[in-house]
């Protein structure tokens, strides 16, 4: 591919659907030798897409991809690698029980005869480390790390591949701000050394400060791409948000300001989160805003006892309670519906009968034998109110769309009739009919006089479903919207990106 420009990676309209949601639409994007090029947009945008399709995970409908001027044809990471393409992911491969050497050669370990070579592997290591400018023991288990150092492991072990083009999922995400400057640090280095660095994140003023170029993704396609320095971050986050309606539909409903459901004064866990005072009330979505790693996702948990806070008080209904494990969350009314469906929302091996019923067993049980007549009417009946789209109750969850698993948890959590939900990142990964589905089941909750408390990547959620925006930054709530009917997108997602402990309105 001749052009007058040397790129390390070229990617030429790319176009990749699942089903018949087209997530990306003929995208072009490309890299320089030691450039950090940022991919920023909010969730469902395409970003995770393209990074896939990159490093071989996914492979793409349409389009072609030029590694240093040649064209590239892989179906796989493993073979992507072979053109020296390299991805850090966002959630760690690392193995906590090996050792950070053996981390870094899993899979092409060096080798005396039939045996694996530790030593070798060691002092390999030493010496990608002593490039980045290190300190980290080869010989040390992963487990005893730090998140950081953890991170760096990674970065090696992408290297100890001789990747000269990597990826960067969200690599910040749950790193402090002196292991953010360190990883910084290294970035500035391999940077030098000619790398490139496709750097995704959704903290902008991280991406502002080391990226030397910006795209923007918004529903699959590329809006903006321009050297940062010509940038502002408000022209990015008008990019990534595009034009909206100036009102958006809202739907009114009584809420009981007098007495409320559930009270919690000033929670705190370690460096997560600390001093978090919140009151829901009944017929209330309050929603909590900010990025990933601020700390939203484990408030929830430990509302839920999958965490257990360093110190505060919880209350149901004026009374404190204690809520030490997710049993003693549900006893008291709360459930949980997690980001990570899969992995946590369901169980994959089970049909939608097992997996809707599975919280209330013991309701449906008697004399040790489960009344299968009453259990299938209850599920039919989820199912049939949720819409969830199945050849029948029986059939497995992991022959479901992703829209309809997570239907299929919230129809879990209804059937343990809970008065307050736990929303994390609700949407993720599904398609905008679906979307709607579940905005209407969150709407359907709050009016039968419950309370929901909604995390959301996207701020256009938060603002047609919440009554009340909490702004959480760095562990810490920093402002309460109340008045969110007058609050646009851009600016929500302005003042959550925005530096420092204060905003003024």
């Amino acid at each position: 591919m001749e052009s007058d420009t040397v790129y390390s990676l070229e990617v030429f309209h790319a176009t990749k659907s699942f089903n018949d949601n087209e997530v990306l639409h003929d995208v072009n994007f490309n890299i320089k030798p030691g450039e950090v090029h940022g991919l920023v947009g909010q969730n469902g945008a395409g970003k995770s897409t393209l990074m896939k399709i990159i490093n071989g995970v996914y492979t793409k409908d349409k389009g072609e991809i030029y590694v240093r001027g040649k064209r590239a044809d892989y179906d796989s990471p493993k073979a992507a690698s072979q053109y020296s393409i390299g991805m850090v992911f966002q959630e760690f491969s690392l193995i906590p029980s090996m050792t950070v050497a053996q981390n870094i050669f899993l899979s092409h370990e060096p080798r005396n005869g039939l045996l694996t070579d530790d030593a070798v592997a060691n002092k390999r290591a030493a010496q990608i480390f002593d490039e980045l400018e290190v300190i980290i023991d080869p010989h040390a288990l992963v487990e005893n790390l730090p998140v950081g150092e953890q991170q760096i492991v990674e970065i090696a072990k992408a290297l100890s591949r001789n990747a000269s083009i990597l990826i960067m999922d969200e690599p910040t995400a749950s790193l402090t701000s002196n292991e953010i400057e360190s990883l910084f640090t290294i970035i500035r280095k391999l940077k030098k050394e000619g790398i490139s660095i496709i750097f995704v994140s959704h903290h902008l003023n991280e991406v502002m400060d080391i990226c030397d170029r910006i795209t923007v993704l918004r529903d699959g396609k590329i809006v903006l791409s321009d050297i940062t320095s010509t940038l502002t971050i408000e022209q990015v986050i008008a990019e990534m948000v595009g034009k909206k309606l100036a009102e958006k539909e809202r739907h009114k409903k009584a809420i009981d300001l007098e007495n409320p459901l559930l009270e919690i004064d000033r929670l705190g866990l370690g460096s997560k989160y600390r001093n978090i005072d919140l009151k829901l009330f009944q017929g209330e979505i309050v929603g909590i805003a900010g990025v990933m790693g601020s700390g939203r996702s484990e408030i929830l948990k430990s509302i839920y006892g999958i965490l257990k806070p360093d110190s505060g008080r919880f209350k149901m209904r004026g009374k404190t309670v204690s809520i030490r494990n997710p049993s003693d969350a549900i006893k008291n009314g709360i459930i949980y519906v997690p980001e990570d469906r899969r992995n946590n929302g369901v169980i994959l091996g089970q049909s939608l009968y097992m997996n809707i019923l599975l919280p209330v067993w013991k309701r449906i049980t008697t004399a040790l034998l489960i009344n299968d007549r009453k259990g299938r009417k209850m599920a039919g009946s989820f199912s049939e109110d949720l819409h969830i789209k199945a050849t029948s109750i029986d059939q497995l969850m992991e022959h479901l769309s992703g829209g309809n698993q997570q239907k299929a948890v919230f129809a879990k959590c209804l059937a343990v009739e809970p008065t307050v939900m736990l929303l994390d990142d609700p949407t993720v990964g599904v398609d905008i009919g679906t979307k709607k589905e579940i905005a209407n089941i969150i709407r359907m909750v709050a009016e039968r006089g419950n309370g929901v408390i909604l995390v959301s990547s996207e701020m256009e959620e938060l603002l047609e479903l919440c009554d009340r925006i909490l702004i959480l930054r760095q562990g810490e709530i920093i402002e309460e919207l109340k008045d969110v009917k007058n609050v646009t997108e851009e600016f929500l997602l302005h003042i959550v990106q925005r530096k420092g402990n204060s905003i003024e309105q």
